[in-house]
Formats: C-alpha cells, structure tokens, sequence
C-alpha cells in the first residue's frame, strides 16, 4: 500500500470515524481504523459491532493495500503534524509515513478480516432535510437513558405513518415527543435507534442543506452524507406504550414565556445544585415564584404568567425543565399541570410539533 494525500484531508476523516471506536473492547481489532487504499481513493472505517462509520478521502494511490492502526493513537499522530502533503506507505506490518521533515513508523494490528457491517433484507426509506432531521433528533435524544439495564430506553422510537414522522426518547424521569408533517407517504414502521447513533447522525446531518434519505431494514440502519457513511444496528425489543403516560386533560394550564423561564430556573439552578437539586414552583394569581434553598444560601424570583384553573405547588429538578426549555424555539408555552405529584407537560401554543413531560420532585 502506497499512497500521498493531504494531511488535512486524513486528520478529519480519521477524527469523523474514530467517533465508532468503542469504549471498551475485547477484541484489538476493533480498538482500531482500517485504512484501504483503492484506485478510488482512501476508505477508513472504525466500528464497535453495533454502529460503523466510514469515510472516503481522496487520494493518490499508487499501490493498494490495507491496514488497520490503533484509532485514537493516529489521530493524535495527525493532529501533530505539519499541514504539508502526507506520504504513507506500508513495509510488512508497519506503516511509514512521511510529513515535511517528519518521519514516523507504526505498527499495524494484525487482523484477518475486519468485522464490517452489512445491511441485508427487506428495506424502506425515510427523506428529509438535513435541518429537519438534525431538529428532530436534537429535540428528543437528550431524554434518552443512560442506564443499559432498559436497553430500549437508551434509543429513541422513530415512527413513520402516512404523512407522519415521529421521535420519542424517555429516561423516566423526562419525555421528549417531537413531530414532522411532510409531503410523503411513509409506510407503518417503527424502530429504535441508540442514542449514540442519532448524537453522529444529528452532526452529520448540520453538514448538508440538501435531502438525507434513511436506510432501514429489521435490523439495521444506514445514512450516506456527503463522502461520510453511518451504518448502525437497530435496538431489538418493543417500545414502552407512550401514548398511555400522555395525560388527556389538566386541572392548571400556564401560559409563560420560554426565555424568560430559562433564564430563571438557570439562576435557581445555581443554588439547587448545593443541596437537593430541586426548585418549587408555586403558581397563583397569574404570577409564578420560583424558589431554591440550599446551605449557600436561597434564591427566589416571580414572573407574570397566564394561568388557568387552580393554584398548584410543584417542585423539580431543574436540569430537566433547562433541557426542555433549550430545544424549544417557541416564544411562548403551555404548562399543564394535574398534581404535585402527576407530571407536567409542556405543549406549544399552536400545533402539535411539540410535547413534552417532565416528573415533580417529592420535596418534604
């Protein structure tokens, strides 16, 4: 394998793949990129069996070949290079690269066959924009679970119906539902994609301004964006029924202003955080007091607000109320409310693009 290229060029192909690497792995195949040089240039991929990536780069090649390098270990190989033309070169298991006046050998892992991804089967697709798709998976994957014992919560539910694209992502103590009409006429179909795929897909997506088509079989999904390729494996089990926890009416419906709501429970957050991490919210007479306390001291600010039906007490924690509020470009919202203890939804004023849940704190 022999080929020259710029080294700018491989710096961002390997930092875009590398982001597949697995966290932990018991095979040392995968703690590393394959690089392969064909007569159509420089093919990388990075995969931790259930989500690869690849890239493909232009470049001059003069032999081809393959490799597989420690991932991480290049990338910080290249960061430090000149920005000059990059000359590689495989010797038997090392890989000689040339940069200007640097000159380094490294040392290959061995491996047979790299363990690549394929998607096979039955598949349908999904078209949107670029904007659209990033929206939709930036709105709901920051309620995804981190915990691995619900396998299923750590994905986000994507179903398609007709002329209906929906995503839904919950931990439990936050839910994220989010909604896009289009011109299409998806069939019925539903998956689970994992939460790390949809952060890549989301960054991906910012790159383009065009379409982005999604790719899905029963057990697999894959999206080409620009010389960038995503392929993932689907979550395998059965979504909670969501549409159930949705409460079909409210006893407290508040009108508020989402800027100004953020700003305050940002300021309460600060003091929160010193002590139980929860801020009460008492809503009465058109005006909500927000209120935190905590051993550095306590904070409490009011706001006119909209309000509908009875006076409610209600506390949580503010980390979950910020996420909402800071995926919402809607000026104004709706807070509905049945109990201190049943959760609060947040609607926007008009339409159904939106919704959200977020559960109280029992604060004694």
């Amino acid at each position: 394998m022999k080929f020259t290229m710029q080294t700018e060029d491989l710096t961002f192909g390997i930092l875009s793949v590398i982001k597949a690497l697995p966290v932990r792995s018991t095979m040392p195949v995968l703690d590393g990129v394959l690089i392969e040089a064909t007569n159509e240039g420089l093919h990388l991929t990075c995969s931790d069996l259930m989500f690869q990536k690849e890239c493909f780069l232009p470049a001059t090649v003069e032999e081809e070949g393959k490799c597989v390098l420690k991932g991480k270990f290049l990338s910080e190989i290249l960061r430090k290079m000149p920005g000059e033309t990059l000359e590689a070169q495989l010797e038997g298991n090392l890989l000689n690269i040339r940069c200007g006046r640097v000159y380094q050998r490294l040392q290959c892992i061995e491996f047979d066959e790299f363990p690549m991804m394929r998607m096979s089967g039955d598949t349908y697709e999904i078209k949107l924009k670029g904007k659209t798709l990033k929206n939709m998976i930036d709105h709901t994957v920051f309620a995804v679970s981190l915990d691995d014992s619900r396998p299923v919560l750590t994905g986000t539910l994507i179903e398609a119906e007709a002329d209906l694209l929906t995503f839904v992502a919950t931990d439990s103590f936050q839910f994220a539902l989010t909604m896009y009409r289009s011109d299409a006429n998806y069939e019925k179909r539903s998956t689970i994609v994992q939460g790390k795929v949809l952060n890549e897909l989301s960054k991906m997506a910012e790159e383009t301004d065009g379409d982005v088509t999604v790719c899905m079989t029963k057990t697999h999904l894959t999206v080409q964006i620009n010389d960038t390729r995503l392929t993932a494996r689907l979550l395998d089990g059965n979504y909670i029924d969501y549409k159930r926890i949705i409460p079909k009416d409210c006893k407290t419906r508040v009108l508020v202003d989402t800027a100004d709501l953020m700003t305050m429970t940002d300021r309460a957050a600060l003091i929160a955080r010193e002590g139980n991490n929860s801020v009460l919210l008492h809503f009465e007479d058109d005006m909500l007091t927000m209120s935190a306390e905590s051993f550095v001291g306590r904070a409490e600010e009011q706001m006119e607000v909209s309000i509908v039906g009875d006076p409610i007490d209600i506390a949580f924690n503010p980390k979950y109320i910020l996420n909402v509020l800071k995926n919402v470009s809607d000026e104004k919202v709706y807070l509905e409310f049945n109990s201190p203890i049943s959760p609060c939804v947040i609607r926007p004023v008009q339409g159904d693009a939106f919704l959200y849940l977020i559960v109280p704190m029992r604060v004694y």
